[in-house]
C-alpha cells in the first residue's frame, strides 16, 4: 500500500469527527494540486463527514454541515472541470479593483464551528495556537476588528482544512 492510500484509509477508519478531521487535514492537497485531486479530495470528505455523522452522534450537525459544505465544494470543481474553466479549490481569488475598497470580515458563525471542530474550547485556546494574543481573537469575532495577515495565515493555519472563503468574506464597498 502506498502512502497516500494508507492515509486515506485512516480517513475511511474514522469514527468521530476529530478522528477524521485530522485524517483528511493529512490528505488535503496542495493549493497548487490539480483540479481533479480536489474534486476527489472533496467528494471523498463529504462521504467521510456523512459517515461519521451515523457513528459520532453527538457531533452529528457539525458533521453533516462539513458533509454539505464538501459537497458544494465538490460541485463547484466539478462544474470547473466540465466548462474547462480554472477554479481554484484551496482559495478564492478576489479581483481588487481601483477605488474600491475591500473589507474582509470573520465568518463568526463558521469560526466558531471550526474552533470547535478543531478542539479549541476557548478564544484564548484558538489564539495560542494562533500565535495572537485572545483579546485579537475576542476583537476579532465581535467585529470590532478587521482581520489582518497575522489573523488570516493563524486561523488558515490553526483550523485546516477550513479554507479562506470557508472562515473569511470579502465586501467591496462602493
Amino acid at each position: 500500500m502506498n502512502p497516500a492510500e494508507e492515509l486515506w484509509s485512516a480517513v475511511r477508519s474514522a469514527t468521530t469527527l476529530r478522528h477524521a478531521h485530522d485524517a483528511l487535514a493529512k490528505v488535503r492537497p496542495s493549493l497548487e494540486a490539480a483540479q481533479v485531486q480536489w474534486l476527489d479530495f472533496h467528494q471523498r470528505s463529504a462521504e467521510t463527514y456523512r459517515r461519521v455523522a451515523e457513528s459520532d452522534r453527538g457531533r452529528r450537525k457539525e458533521s453533516l454541515f462539513l458533509a454539505e459544505l464538501h459537497k458544494e465544494k465538490a460541485e463547484k470543481v466539478a462544474h470547473g472541470l466540465a466548462s474547462g474553466t480554472t477554479v481554484r479549490a484551496g482559495s478564492r481569488r478576489v479581483a481588487v479593483l481601483p477605488g474600491r475598497p475591500h473589507e474582509i470580515r470573520l465568518r463568526d458563525d463558521m469560526f466558531a464551528k471550526a474552533m470547535r471542530l478543531a478542539g479549541f474550547q476557548s478564544d484564548y485556546a484558538v489564539a495560542k495556537a494562533m500565535g495572537l494574543h485572545r483579546s485579537t481573537v475576542k476583537r476579532a469575532r465581535a467585529g470590532e476588528l478587521r482581520p489582518g495577515a497575522r489573523f488570516i495565515s493563524g486561523a488558515l493555519t490553526a483550523l485546516a482544512p477550513f479554507d479562506f472563503e470557508d472562515l473569511f468574506e470579502v465586501e467591496t464597498q462602493e
